[in-house]
């Protein structure tokens, strides 16, 4: 499965049409071993990516396993590396050529307004066949590796053991040697549970921000409380991948600024009828 130069193809990008008896194969595929490599009958590559999806709601709240993960210092316990902090995972492979660089790029460029001590940041790759060398050549793309930041590798079968926990399917193409795989930030509570998904190479800072708050899953402590109430003021729209002003803020202000609007109108409607000001 080793293969030099491969490129990434987003879950967003439309795959080719597919005949309903490849789609029906795949589909079993995906429900029977879906964190494993998925390849694609001999000679014919064409997959539907739309199976690559993370199933959320099967997913979120469970607790990832303390898989081993190689990193520069040696093997460490997953649970150790997010050291009961709020995690952000993203799962990768270091000879990507498109996707995975981009996924790591944008999110280093992220403003997040806590404490890099206060989260953690692990960049893991799924792919057995990368090696330290992989690893350090990704690794060194960031202008600067921040502290919280760890890259790892997950040996074959602890590769899939992580994948399957979070619903990370992906799909080797022999022809183009290349994965095709979501490309998705897992967001972890400092006990291992899944706590969101967000989507995409360049997240907005917002999300991501908000995304750790939630994955506290704790009751806040009071230097935290404005987090919180700026928690309350979103939810997460899981279509569009992001957090949105929530209805009720939205309904509030209105009706709020309606009001306004009638009591000024009916002051000046007021010193009207008294003719003068």
């Amino acid at each position: 499965m080793a293969a030099r130069g491969r490129q990434c193809i987003s879950h967003r990008e439309h795959g080719l049409k597919q005949t309903l008896p490849l789609l029906l194969l795949a589909a079993a595929l995906v429900a029977a071993t879906p964190a494993f490599g998925i390849k694609a009958r001999d000679g014919d590559d064409r997959f539907d990516t739309s199976l690559l999806r993370v199933d959320e709601m099967n997913h979120l709240r469970d607790v990832v396993p303390d898989v081993e993960v190689v990193t520069a210092d040696g093997p460490v316990g997953l649970h150790e590396l997010i050291g009961g902090k709020p995690t952000i995972l993203a799962l990768v492979y270091y000879s990507c050529g498109h996707t995975c660089p981009a996924t790591i790029r944008g999110l280093s460029k992220v403003a997040i307004d806590a404490p890099r001590a206060e989260y953690q940041v692990l960049v893991l790759s799924f792919d057995a066949a990368d090696t330290p060398a992989t690893m350090q050549g990704a690794a060194s793309t960031l202008d600067e590796l921040p502290e919280n930041w760890v890259f790892g590798l997950l040996p074959e079968g602890v590769n899939e053991a992580l994948t399957q926990s979070v619903g990370f399917n992906y799909f080797f193409s022999e022809r183009d040697q290349t994965f095709v795989h979501p490309a998705v930030l897992v967001f972890l509570s400092p006990e291992g549970e899944v706590m969101r998904y967000l989507y995409g190479t360049e997240p907005r800072s917002e999300d991501v921000e908000l995304a750790l708050i939630e994955s506290r899953n704790r009751e806040p402590s009071l230097n935290e409380i404005v987090d919180m109430v700026r928690l309350t003021c979103f939810q997460f729209d899981a279509s569009k991948s992001r957090y949105v002003l929530h209805p009720t803020i939205i309904f509030g202000g209105a009706g709020i600024g309606v009001l306004g609007l009638v009591g000024l109108a009916a002051f000046v409607s007021r010193k009207d009828s008294k003719g003068g000001p």
